[in-house]
């Protein structure tokens, strides 16, 4: 059978992860897999059964991936976010998905869908290098696509050991398990090598989503906006009216994470005395 690790990156969120360890040890246990924590914080995370890799010194979540992928020897790994749930069977199913499925490299469940109405908004405002096959999902699937959900997604190791996650982006590195499936497919001449599984059951909690403002929200959106059109858009004439269009949507301010179109601008200028942040709201404050 096909061994794996359930490999899980976590910094100054050990109450997220405890909630998370009951499913991911059940998980692991049905399939005699082994759960290794790469902890970033400066205390580490303290457990009797379960290998911790205490590196407060790693600048950010992709170097943490890479620590990951080098210490796991097992031939898939199955990342996690610290505030995410798997089903009882997850491991076993992937086993199965890895052993009957040579071809395929990754596989992960859908974790977000969204109505007909946003899927459209999505395809209109994410058009060339920034669409995203995740924007466009509405139920659970086993359909082919260019990139899953960072949150919980399993991989041949080697594959992705070959490649690596950008160390060079600090902190939670928005947009890096994008960018990471954008150069997997590359690695194999453009073909779509991963997938999703209507068999993978996960439930995201999102614990902390709403820790950063609007403001600081849109300054990681636009400058990752810009990154990625300078990293991957090169060679479409097209890439700097897809970016004009990509920014106006994020400084639209909706969705589940609104924006504020000031960090927007700010995250792609880079300037830090044309944009003034807007003053806190009282009535917002905890």
């Amino acid at each position: 059978m096909i061994s794996v690790d359930i490999v899980i990156p976590t910094r100054n969120r050990h109450a997220c992860l405890q909630r998370s360890l009951p499913s991911l040890s059940k998980a692991a246990a049905a399939a005699r897999a082994r759960i290794i924590i790469c902890d970033q914080s400066r205390e580490p995370f303290i457990s009797h059964d379960i290998e911790t890799i205490h590196r407060p010194d790693l600048n950010g979540l992709p170097a943490a991936r890479n620590v990951l992928l080098m210490q796991s020897r097992a031939e898939v790994v199955v990342f996690v976010d610290d505030d995410t749930d798997i089903s009882p069977d997850f491991v076993v199913t992937v086993q199965q998905l890895a052993q009957r499925e040579p071809q395929v490299l990754a596989w992960g469940p859908v974790m977000e869908t969204r109505e007909r109405w946003v899927r459209r908004l999505h395809r209109l405002a994410q058009l060339g290098i920034f669409a995203d096959a995740r924007r466009q999902t509405h139920r659970p699937n086993n359909k082919p696509t260019t990139m899953l959900f960072g949150c919980c997604f399993a991989v041949r190791r080697l594959a992705a050991l070959a490649i690596g996650f950008d160390a060079r982006r600090p902190g939670y590195a928005l947009g890096e398990d994008a960018d990471f499936f954008h150069r997997l497919r590359n690695a194999h001449d453009g073909r779509i090598v991963s997938r999703f599984s209507d068999q993978l059951l996960a439930h995201h909690r999102r614990d902390g989503h709403d820790r950063s403002d609007a403001f600081t929200r849109g300054q990681a959106k636009g400058a990752f906006l810009y990154w990625w059109a300078r990293r991957h858009g090169g060679g479409n004439p097209l890439t700097c009216a897809h970016l004009g269009i990509a920014l106006a949507a994020a400084s639209a301010g909706f969705g589940a994470e609104p924006a504020d179109w000031r960090g927007v601008w700010l995250g792609v200028t880079g300037s830090k005395h044309t944009i003034t942040p807007p003053k806190p709201n009282p009535a917002n404050s905890r």
